[in-house]
């Protein structure tokens, strides 16, 4: 799955609706390490400051956590927004160093060689929040999301490769060291204990929403409020530019065979949110003429069945990361009941085969003149054919 952001368009100066909760940017690429396309953002902006001044636009991106990360602010001091930019990219490397599970030598592999541990091992504040929040979207989602997957996460990968579904003695020597019942987390020690041996713990479907929130937080701190940031496909939404409605984000099609490709789905975000994807647009396989994604079903072992795309909008980045992951593995009542339990989250469940959609929640949409409008409860959808070559690439 894809997702783009639309330049601005002809839109009337209205003043930016504000939201308690961080409010959200779209993302037009699958959970997997998607790569998310260049933002296109131009404007001139004017800060009120006894004169007017330009904000001026500075866009940075950085390659870590297996992607690249892009962030576009706004900002008058463009100096300053340069330099906090790239202390931002200081911080996304610090957390790939502590949850990476595809290097040796990050905190997190570290952790899982030296189980299990007769002692709780001290751990960073990054990893110790991560594996927090992990843990309480593991309970709530009943394992749909699992961060001890890691051993049938490295399966599933070469058997991909290979093209072939995994044997059943593999996946149950995979599943050696799984359960979130063999992690003991103390927060006030900031410490971990890992009980059981050869568990491997992958937080890919998190970690990097964790960094995007992060990097929000550092740079909001500066004064730096009008931005979006994008981690391959993991997004958060600052305040828009403004005189706009907020933030236009197109939701592509993950089947390119599908009628519907390149014709996206448009949402038109007002502004401080979370929002991740996950999809198999690049990374499935076809085996024996069923297509699975890399995404894993913890229950399985083996790749979810698709095509399929799940968008969800939140509050946080690592949850928006988390949700997404957990909602592509759940049938849609027991996703929405999810949901539920994390209060201003919300999804939209597209069909790549037809464009099809459906929304699970109150969306924090603005309704746009240009296109018809699917309302569900409060919410509202923006959905309107993207006219060719509107979207990046």
């Amino acid at each position: 799955m894809m997702s783009y952001f639309l330049p601005p368009v002809q839109m009337s100066p209205i003043a930016p609706q504000g939201i308690s909760a961080p409010q959200a940017i779209s993302v037009d690429t699958p959970r997997n390490r998607v790569r998310s396309a260049p933002l296109l953002l131009s404007a001139f902006l004017l800060l009120m400051c006894g004169c007017q001044s330009p904000l001026h636009r500075v866009h940075l991106d950085h390659p870590s956590m297996g992607t690249r990360f892009q962030i576009t602010v706004f900002h008058s001091d463009r100096d300053h927004a340069q330099a906090w930019v790239r202390t931002a990219w200081n911080r996304v490397d610090q957390i790939d160093q502590a949850c990476s599970d595809w290097k040796e030598s990050s905190e997190l592999r570290q952790l899982c060689r030296s189980a299990p541990h007769l002692k709780p091992v001290v751990v960073s504040t990054d990893l110790l929040q991560v594996m927090k929040k992990a843990l309480e979207i593991a309970r709530a989602s009943e394992g749909a999301f699992d961060p001890t997957v890691g051993g049938l996460v490295r399966l599933w990968r070469r058997c991909h490769r290979a093209g072939r579904l995994p044997r059943d003695h593999e996946v149950e020597k995979a599943r050696k060291g799984m359960g979130i019942d063999g992690i003991i987390i103390d927060e006030a020690a900031s410490t971990i204990q890992l009980l059981r041996e050869g568990v491997a713990i992958d937080l890919g479907g998190i970690a990097k929403g964790h960094a995007v929130q992060e990097v929000f937080q550092l740079l909001e701190q500066q004064g730096i409020r009008h931005l979006i940031i994008d981690g391959g496909g993991d997004l958060v939404l600052g305040d828009p530019p403004p005189g706009r409605r907020g933030w236009r984000i197109a939701i592509g099609t993950s089947n390119p065979q599908a009628p519907s490709n390149g014709t996206p789905l448009k949402l038109l975000i007002p502004g401080r949110a979370a929002v991740a994807t996950s999809g198999d647009a690049s990374r499935f396989t076809e085996i024996e003429g069923r297509r699975y994604s890399h995404i894993v079903d913890p229950s399985s072992g083996l790749g979810i069945e698709g095509p399929h795309q799940v968008t969800v909008i939140s509050t946080d980045g690592a949850i928006a990361d988390a949700l997404a992951t957990a909602i592509s593995v759940l049938e849609p009542q027991a996703a929405s009941d999810l949901l539920q339990r994390f209060p201003g989250s919300a999804a939209l469940l597209v069909d790549p085969r037809d464009g099809s959609h459906q929304v699970l929640g109150e969306m924090p949409l603005a309704p746009n003149s240009d296109g018809s409008v699917v309302e569900k409860g409060a919410s509202a959808l923006y959905y309107e054919k993207c006219p060719p070559g509107s979207v990046g690439q």
